[in-house]
């Protein structure tokens, strides 16, 4: 099973970089969802990670499929911006994840050359104020469904993840924890879950 941190847009580029660097060793990939911050900034931190000998084969660059090619990272594509069909199109060696909220977007997702699939939210949380949590019976059949990783996101707990593993989810996506004060330790604990 998978861990992908998520980040908040909540941090700048210095103190973003120092959150990745203490959790990198806890956390298969990070999707840098960083919407306010701009191209030339995130090449910046990717420069800045790289030359720390952070591993670029983790990085994720959120709804910027063109900016992903150019170096060479992978993207998670979302509902809005470029289809899955299209950047499959334009870049047909990007590694592609898709955000998705129904089984039929799954399928087509899948069908259109996504390389995983990025569910939810599915418990209460704060990010998500306000709205309905999808639950995990949509999850669990969109992962018996699907033959591409299906990953879960949304409220998840540490104590969630032997769940998601039983039932065919391959990881799990968490944006708090890598926030929090002590993003080390809360990071911890959610590896801690998924190797046992």
């Amino acid at each position: 099973m998978k861990l992908v941190g998520v980040t908040d847009d909540c941090h700048s580029v210095d103190e973003l970089l120092l959150k990745l660097l203490e959790t990198e060793p806890y956390i298969d990939e990070f999707i840098l969802r960083e919407k306010s911050k701009t191209d030339v900034q995130l090449i910046e931190l990717i420069s800045r990670l790289s030359t720390r000998g952070f591993p670029l084969d983790k990085i994720i660059v959120h709804a910027r499929p063109s900016l992903a090619n150019s170096l060479s990272i992978a993207c998670q594509l979302t509902g809005y911006g470029m289809s899955v069909k299209e950047a499959r199109t334009t870049f047909p060696s990007l590694r592609l994840g898709s955000s998705i909220h129904s089984l039929e977007e799954a399928r087509e997702a899948q069908a259109a050359g996504a390389d995983w699939l990025l569910y939810g939210h599915i418990y209460l949380t704060s990010s998500k104020k306000g709205l309905a949590p999808r639950g995990t019976d949509e999850l669990f059949e969109i992962a018996l469904s699907c033959t591409i990783p299906v990953y879960a996101i949304g409220g998840i707990r540490p104590v969630h993840l032997p769940f998601f593993k039983r039932h065919g989810v391959r990881g799990a996506a968490i944006l708090s924890p890598i926030s929090s004060q002590d993003a080390v330790s809360a990071v911890r604990d959610y590896a801690r879950a998924r190797d046992s």
